[in-house]
């Protein structure tokens, strides 16, 4: 008897905390974003934590998580992998992200669990480089080094802000987004696209309500895009910010939806050739696959 009302108890505040969350972040549903994945298809074997996700020459590039090698993977429309090349003077401590510009590829190695790490890296990849080597070749990065200038004295490691899964251009600076554990905010930094060593200060922070694994931002829709998810592991979700990014990030404007099928979603890039859609992959779980699909956040005349 206890265990029902238990089980009841669960459920009912959960329906009102999901009620709630509704209420309160403006899920866009009435603005035709449903946050349903589309057109699902599972990747090759070797792509088993894929973590970031980045678009050029008609190829989705990623990579995976710690416990790879230093390598980059290319795949083709039909998901096969066409090309594995390997970063030369690198190491997959904890890579997290890929972001990307019109010249260069970034490979953001800043996971920081246990916040341990004081001196994390980005490295910095010619996209021409990419282009001429052949599978199998390796290719000489540029490598950022950065530091926060605010970590603090002491730091648990178990509820902590200096994790990071996310990364990506805006303008001509790299917008640097933390995954926090302590407050389910994200803390925003900007860093040097050419700086050699740096240590980045806070700019801002916004309440996510959640832990987030990655950003994307598009330079034609001007619109900054968060993925992340709920940090209680029952009745958890997936989730969804779309950020209008005019001089500055403009969360008064964001708006959030929630993504099904509810699955460890890790990274996403804008469709550079399907204007308003993300492609976005998960690493493998209970729930699904490794795989990829695509989410249509098409805006007609305005942005929500």
């Amino acid at each position: 008897m206890k265990l029902l009302v238990v089980i009841f108890l669960s459920f009912f505040l959960w329906g009102c905390s999901q009620q709630q969350m509704i209420e309160k972040e403006s899920i866009s549903k009435a603005k035709g974003w449903d946050g349903v994945i589309e057109n699902y298809s599972v990747w090759p074997d070797r792509v088993q934590e894929t973590s970031g996700l980045a678009s050029q020459d008609g190829l989705l590039w990623t990579i995976n998580d710690s416990g790879d090698g230093p390598f980059l993977y290319a795949l083709d429309a039909q998901h096969n992998i066409v090309k594995v090349i390997q970063v030369g003077n690198a190491k997959n401590i904890d890579w997290e992200e890929l972001a990307q510009d019109e010249s260069f590829l970034y490979i953001a190695d800043c996971g920081n669990n246990r916040g341990r790490r004081i001196e994390l890296q980005i490295y910095k990849v010619a996209w021409k480089d990419l282009r001429s080597t052949r599978a199998g070749g390796i290719v000489s990065p540029e490598i950022l080094k950065f530091n926060y200038a605010d970590r603090p004295a002491k730091v648990s490691a178990k509820s902590h802000n200096l994790d990071c899964e996310a990364l990506t251009v805006v303008n001509d600076e790299l917008w640097l987004f933390t995954k926090n554990r302590e407050n389910e905010q994200t803390h925003l930094y900007k860093l040097n696209k050419s700086a050699a060593q740096q240590s980045v200060t806070l700019t801002e922070r916004f309440d996510v309500n959640g832990l987030v694994t990655a950003a994307d931002y598009d330079p034609v829709t001007k619109r900054l895009v968060l993925l992340g998810y709920a940090k209680q592991k029952i009745f958890g979700h997936s989730f969804l910010w779309v950020v209008p990014v005019a001089d500055a990030l403009n969360w008064e404007e964001a708006r959030r939806t929630y993504i099904q099928p509810y699955a460890q979603w890790e990274a996403l890039v804008w469709d550079r050739e399907k204007n308003g859609r993300l492609v976005l992959s998960t690493e493998k779980s209970l729930l699904l696959d490794v795989g990829v699909g695509e989410l249509n956040l098409t805006v007609p005349t305005e942005f929500p």
